[in-house]
């Protein structure tokens, strides 16, 4: 009899532990997609409008972003007194910049116009992911800032990108990837934090903290967050 009830206990545990283990990369994508506002609401999501102050360098940048969802995005910086202003579209991007002894456009490398295409896709690489090209791996969980997360792996050609994904709240934590700039590859960690609600229904991270090797930290923070404006596509035209 005691070995029978062993064996049930035993048998339980297996199928509890299985049960552990069932969740796969798209069970935890889906959740995040939910917790972001759910499907049928990111389909919505089509332009925003952010006001930012970028900590780099010991400097507090003000600044201003608009991005119409995978189709553009103008991003204007005060920095010593001069607007530095850049603008990247799905195919071309061109920034002016004062500092840099011009002020006429000048075209950005097609690397760095390549990785804004992330940035331009409001509703998440997640979203439809595989539509999108990508394929994606459930690596398992790891603790980040004492809290537990899931780690995904999501795959396009040279792309990688690693996820972490809050295991209680599915929001992601942060992003783990590399970029190419002046012919330099670096590791760049992309930290997402102080999430909240928008009046819509849109989660999304007031804070993120951008650090690069070689390089250094970046800090940005939404004072202003404004759903669905309405942009003028001048903004996206050369002067």
């Amino acid at each position: 009899m005691q070995s029978t009830k062993r064996i049930i206990l035993a048998l339980w545990l297996c199928f509890a532990a299985a049960g552990v283990f069932a969740q796969t990369a798209n069970d935890i994508i889906n959740k995040n997609i939910e917790a972001m506002g759910g499907r049928d609401k990111l389909m919505k999501l089509t332009a925003v409008y952010e006001e930012i102050t970028t900590s780099v360098m010991g400097q507090d940048i003000p600044g201003k972003v608009w991005i119409v969802n995978d189709k553009g995005m103008r991003t204007e910086m005060e920095v010593m007194g001069q607007k530095i202003i850049s603008v990247m579209t799905k195919d071309t991007g061109w920034m002016v910049n004062p500092l840099a002894g011009s002020s006429e456009p000048q075209p950005l490398p097609s690397e760095q116009v390549k990785q804004a295409a992330g940035r331009m896709d409001l509703r998440g690489q997640f979203m439809d992911y595989v539509n999108k090209g990508y394929t994606a791996t459930l690596l398992g969980k790891e603790t980040v800032d004492g809290k537990e997360n899931y780690k995904l792996k999501l795959v396009k050609g040279s792309d990688n990108f690693e996820f972490y994904i809050d295991a209680s709240t599915y929001l992601i934590t942060k992003i783990v990837t590399q970029v190419n700039a002046a012919g330099q590859t670096m590791n760049t960690e992309i930290g997402m934090s102080d999430y909240r609600k928008t009046p819509e229904g849109y989660e999304f991270p007031y804070a993120t903290t951008i650090n690069i090797n070689p390089g250094g930290e970046i800090k940005s923070v939404i004072s202003k967050l404004t759903v669905n404006p309405t942009v003028d596509p001048v903004v996206f035209q050369k002067p």
